[in-house]
C-alpha cells in the first residue's frame, strides 16, 4: 500500500459549500491582517487558499462582495457571542456586566481577525468600504439604544450618541491590546472601566427641569 504524502502545494479536496466559504473568509481575513485592504484581491485569495479562481468567484463575485462577506461574518459572530452573554444571568453591577461584553468582543477579534475588526470601523479612502462598514456598524449598535436609554434615563437621540461614545471608547482601548501595547487583561480592565464610567456619568447627569 502506498504511503506517499500529498505533494506540496496540491489543491485541497472538495469541501461542502459552507465549509469552503468559511475557508475563503478565514484566508481573506488573514490577507487583510497582513496586507491591509489593498491585499484583498480575488486572484490573490485563490492563490492563498489553494483553489482556482472560478471557485472563489462562485462564492464572491467581486471584491466588494468579499468585503461584505467578511463584515457580515464578523457581525454574525458578534451577535452570537453577545447573545451568549445575555442568555446568562447578568451581574447586578454595571462594571461586572460590561466586562462580559468586552471579553466577548475580544474573543471575536481573536476568532475573526484584527483586519476584519478594523474594517468595521473603516473611514479610509475606499468610499464603498466605508459605506458598508457604517451600515453594518449601525445594525450592531441599534439593539443597544433602548437598553442604554433605560439604564441612563436619556432620550432616544442622546442614547444613540452615548452608544457611539461607548463603542469608540472600547475600540480605542482594544486597539492598544491587539497592536501589542498592553495585554488583553489590561485592555479588558481599562475598557470596562471606561465604558462603565461613561454610563455612570450620564446616568448621574441632572435632567433639566420641564417648564410648566
Amino acid at each position: 500500500m502506498s504511503t506517499s504524502k500529498p505533494r506540496r502545494g496540491a489543491r485541497p479536496g472538495r469541501l461542502p459549500a459552507v465549509d469552503r466559504r468559511r475557508q475563503l473568509l478565514r484566508t481573506a481575513a488573514e490577507l487583510l491582517r497582513r496586507e491591509g485592504i489593498d491585499g484583498l484581491e480575488l486572484t490573490r485569495l485563490a492563490a492563498e487558499a489553494g483553489v482556482s479562481r472560478p471557485i472563489v468567484y462562485r462564492f464572491f463575485e467581486s471584491r466588494q462582495a468579499l468585503i461584505v462577506g467578511l463584515l457580515e461574518d464578523l457581525e454574525a459572530e458578534l451577535g452570537v457571542r453577545f447573545a451568549q452573554v445575555t442568555a446568562r444571568q447578568l451581574p447586578a453591577a454595571v462594571e461586572d456586566a460590561t466586562r462580559l461584553f468586552v471579553d466577548a468582543a475580544c474573543d471575536v477579534i481573536e476568532a475573526k481577525g484584527v483586519g476584519t475588526w478594523e474594517l468595521l470601523g473603516s473611514k479610509g479612502p475606499d468610499p464603498a468600504v466605508a459605506r458598508l462598514a457604517r451600515k453594518i456598524h449601525e445594525r450592531l449598535l441599534a439593539p443597544w439604544y433602548l437598553p442604554v436609554a433605560a439604564a441612563t434615563g436619556l432620550d432616544a437621540r442622546e442614547a444613540e450618541t452615548l452608544s457611539r461614545m461607548l463603542v469608540a471608547a472600547a475600540r480605542s482601548v482594544l486597539e492598544e491590546w491587539y497592536t501589542g501595547a498592553i495585554s488583553r487583561e489590561d485592555a479588558v480592565r481599562h475598557a470596562t472601566r471606561g465604558v462603565s464610567g461613561l454610563l455612570a456619568a450620564f446616568s448621574a447627569r441632572p435632567r433639566p427641569a420641564r417648564r410648566r
